[in-house]
């Protein structure tokens, strides 16, 4: 069950997540309108002072009437006695609120008063006073969830950043106090129903036995870890003590409070919590201060320093509202401007806002910043192109005259937007390149390394040059490679600012294996990070950490583990995230083979070494095809690739960007053996980098084509189909650059699609690009589409004999009822068996996609 909750929790946490800021957002909201609206106080600049005038009555008197204030200016003083308001008899100092509080800011209400004996009418100003705790505290607790928001956003699995949202979410529970400020003094609807109030009392409890707990523990490892953390005990003693807290308030209430026995201890237990807050928050600052005096470089001082600033201005002023405040201002309806400064604890948030966008604490500020940049970036040239466009327009038109103003029109506008997005995407390099250098060169770097990893010779030239990549060209501070050794554990063969180089440490339980297979299925990406090294690695994640370690990644080749590389902070001093880490797993993917490769040509004698040479890439090539095929509501899916010799030319990849759309991708290139394979992987490293939700088929093909051309000899080339079913527009996008084309089958036959495109390698970009076709085929319940590679039609029995098209389609449309998995072995027997012995000369891929509805209105006609 748990097991269940953590894959459902790991695909879906990024919903999970805004679903649940959306929320307390909303709640927010609400108790914003509640502070503003509901239970702000009608301020009339006095006190009303209830006194026994006898055994049966008691009556109010007025007291600390403000001299100038506006019952002061009504002509009323000290000891005058209230007897009514707007006609109302008011003998009860709630009451006499509830009357009060209906009047509106900025009218006048008329006080029926008696000063000795004598009967007048004043009409006094009404103000409106709200509840400054409440709103401080609703402030802080909005802001930290917001700025919580963009943090684990940027890194949901973080541990940092899970927990300084989870503060958040903590905070905003707490600030629901301030929903059930002054009681049933008020007009306030929660307390007409009672099993509402009784949420939200538990809620803002739950709340205040919490926040201050998990302020503590983020602290102890905010902006770096403490000694506290890396105690066992710890976590557990902070969990136990919290819910301790919860546990007995929530207790108390309900066999004291609730049950009507003695209500006012639920100001006492309002107290506790408050005083618990204030303690936890206190507590925060002084974790802080002693991070802030171990940090190293002056820039990790500099981050924070704003940080410490906000949180002491917010401590002092939390001190000042709860002790002085009271004794300097003395009643609060005369000197409400004595209370303001408890909004000062807002600061801490809006310096958590500035210091992560200036300085990329938590991962964060570098995707904001890189968003908000080259969006404005983005619609500067747009708006330029626009008044461009229009000028251009207008000053033809004049010349030539309005008969051909249409015409004119549609050409300046179709000859703009082909400039507009050239220059855009030059424009947005330069400005990568201009102010976000680590980036570009990192992307940059990690494109071309993958693109040359599989060209280089050599163990040592391997290893020299992921170092070189690392270290001197992306400036990591901290690398590693360790591959395992013969006696199955791994040692270092290249490290940078790792002090122990002798050091090795063994997976004798497999531990890594067992991770990798963990994130699989659950279609998580196999990247080790700082929380878990040492479920992972055992008692040598405590080393990892030490040198100062931030992510491994996996090396694995046939799905065994055969090294780790291990990274340290960037240059900037943030850690790896987002795109990064996609970067990075595919460098490590073309690393593991290379290194496979390079191992198996060292071993062995010329023949024998090529044999295992081809057998073994074999393997790493079939691990480079879906083993897992994605699941997608309405779609079913099977596909295989059998070589003709131990590895192949052709490629299929299945890519989910969405819960509705996927990328069916099938290749072929013009060769066979170990190049081919290598120019293959290159593909799938490509074609995985871009296939991303906002981009179509063309647009992907025109860049593989661009990063593909250099790299290739002459005489090769590469053909490509590609396919994105879109399951909510309920149609595929579909693009050949030279491939086979693409079968439909359904009731009304078998139709072939093949939309114009020429093969990858063949052209640099201009004429590619101009070739391509992308056509749009709506989807239908009950149809297959079938991808395959020449190998299918093209195989040839005895009799030299091709299997061919009319075959296939037959085949196709006569089991079109059938499961895709069993109409692929289907075709696969029926090929088999119609080859006989002749040899198999070309490789054989198929992708065989049903549509079935399941609910999704996708209609059969």
């Amino acid at each position: 069950m748990i097991n269940s909750f953590k894959k459902i929790w790991i695909k879906n946490h990024s919903k999970f997540i805004v679903a649940t800021t959306v929320l307390f957002a909303v709640i927010g909201i609400v108790n914003f309108f509640f502070i503003f609206d509901v239970t702000a106080q009608s301020n009339d600049e006095c006190l009303w002072v209830q006194k026994q005038v006898n055994q049966d009555s008691i009556a109010l008197y007025f007291s600390n009437v403000k001299v100038g204030g506006v019952t002061w200016n009504a002509g009323i003083r000290d000891g005058d006695q209230l007897l009514a308001i707007d006609g109302i008899s008011t003998r009860d100092n709630a009451i006499a609120s509830k009357i009060l509080d209906r009047v509106q800011k900025g009218d006048y209400a008329t006080y029926s008063c008696q000063r000795l004996h004598k009967t007048f009418e004043a009409h006094v100003l009404v103000k409106k006073l709200i509840n400054f705790v409440g709103l401080a505290l609703a402030l802080l607790s909005f802001l930290w969830l917001l700025v919580g928001f963009v943090v684990v956003m940027a890194k949901p699995e973080g541990r940092t950043q899970l927990l300084f949202y989870r503060t958040g979410l903590a905070a905003e529970l707490y600030s629901l106090v301030a929903l059930l400020y002054r009681g049933t003094n008020v007009a306030n609807p929660i307390f007409e129903n009672r099993l509402i109030l009784v949420l939200v009392d538990n809620a803002w409890t739950f709340g205040g036995a919490v926040f201050p707990f998990l302020m503590i523990k983020f602290f102890c490892i905010f902006p770096k870890e403490n000694f506290l953390i890396k105690k066992k005990w710890f976590n557990p003693l902070l969990i136990t003590i919290s819910l301790f807290n919860f546990f007995v308030i929530t207790v108390v209430k309900i066999m004291y409070v609730y049950s009507g026995l003695h209500p006012e201890l639920y100001e006492f237990l309002s107290r506790i919590l408050n005083f618990i807050f204030i303690g936890g928050f206190i507590t925060g600052l002084v974790l802080l201060f002693i991070s802030y005096i171990h940090l190293e470089t002056r820039r990790e001082r500099n981050s924070i320093f704003v940080i410490l600033v906000s949180y002491l201005v917010g401590v002092i002023a939390l001190l000042y509202t709860f002790t002085l405040a009271s004794t300097i201002a003395g009643v609060i309806f005369n000197n409400p401007f004595y209370f303001t400064p408890i909004f000062l604890i807002a600061l801490l948030p809006l310096a958590f806002g500035y210091a992560i966008f200036r300085y990329s604490l938590m991962d964060v500020s570098e995707v904001v910043r890189t968003t908000v940049f080259y969006g404005v970036a983005t619609v500067t040239i747009a708006a330029v192109y626009f008044v461009l466009i229009y000028l251009l327009g207008q000053s033809i038109s004049s010349a030539i005259g309005t008969e051909y103003q249409g015409v004119i029109a549609g050409a300046v506008f179709v000859l703009s937007a082909v400039i507009f997005q050239s220059t855009k995407d030059r424009f947005q390099n330069f400005l990568t390149h201009r102010f976000y250098p680590e980036q570009f060169s990192f992307q940059t770097g990690l494109s071309k390394f993958s693109n040359e990893i599989a060209s280089i010779v050599g163990l040592e030239n391997i290893f020299d040059s992921t170092l070189d990549l690392f270290v001197n060209s992306l400036k990591i501070k901290t690398y590693g490679l360790m591959l395992k050794n013969g006696t199955g554990e791994f040692e270092f063969v290249r490290r940078h600012n790792i002090s122990n180089e002798d050091w090795v440490f063994s997976d004798k339980d497999d531990q890594i294996g067992n991770y990798q297979v963990e994130c699989s299925s659950i279609g998580k990406k196999v990247i080790i990070e700082r929380q878990e090294f040492e479920k992972v690695f055992g008692s040598a994640g405590s080393k990892f950490i030490a040198e100062e370690i931030y992510t491994a990644v996996p090396l694995f080749a046939k799905q065994r583990v055969i090294g780790i590389m291990l990274f340290g902070l960037k240059h900037s001093g943030s850690q790896f995230s987002g795109k990064d880490i996609d970067l990075l797993t595919a460098v490590a993917s073309q690393t593991a083979i290379s290194i496979e490769n390079a191992r198996l040509y060292e071993s062995e004698s010329e023949k024998k070494k090529l044999e295992r040479d081809l057998e073994n890439a074999r393997k790493i090539q079939e691990t480079l095809l879906p083993k897992i095929f994605p699941k997608i509501s309405g779609i079913e899916i099977a596909g295989k690739m059998i070589p003709a010799m131990h590895i192949g030319g052709d490629y299929f990849d299945l890519i989910k960007v969405s819960n509705n759309k996927l990328f069916v991708v099938i290749g072929d290139v013009s060769g066979k053996g170990l190049s081919a394979s290598f120019y293959m992987s290159k593909l799938q490293t490509m074609v995985r980098l871009y296939c991303t939700e906002n981009v179509s088929p063309k647009e992907v093909l025109v860049e593989v084509n661009k990063k593909i051309y250099d790299n290739i000899e002459r005489n090769w080339f590469i053909t490509v189909s590609i396919a994105l079913f879109d399951i909510e527009k309920k149609k595929v996008s579909f693009c050949r650059a030279g491939h086979t084309p693409l079968l439909r089958v359904d009731d009304d036959g078998v139709k072939s699609f093949q939309p114009r495109g020429i093969g990858v390698g063949l052209e640099r970009g201009e004429i590619f690009q101009s070739s391509l076709e992308e056509i749009s085929i709506p989807l239908r319940d009950k149809e297959l589409y079938f991808f395959y590679t020449d190998g299918v039609t093209e195989l040839m029995n005895e009799k030299n004999e091709f299997f061919g098209v009319e075959r296939t389609s037959e085949l196709l449309l006569k089991n079109r009822d059938l499961t895709c998995i069993a109409l692929e072995a289907l075709l696969l027997g029926e090929l088999d068996q119609f080859r006989g012995k002749t040899e198999q000369y070309d490789d054989i891929t198929m992708v065989i996609i049903g549509i079935r509805d399941q609910g999704l209105g996708i209609s059969s006609q």
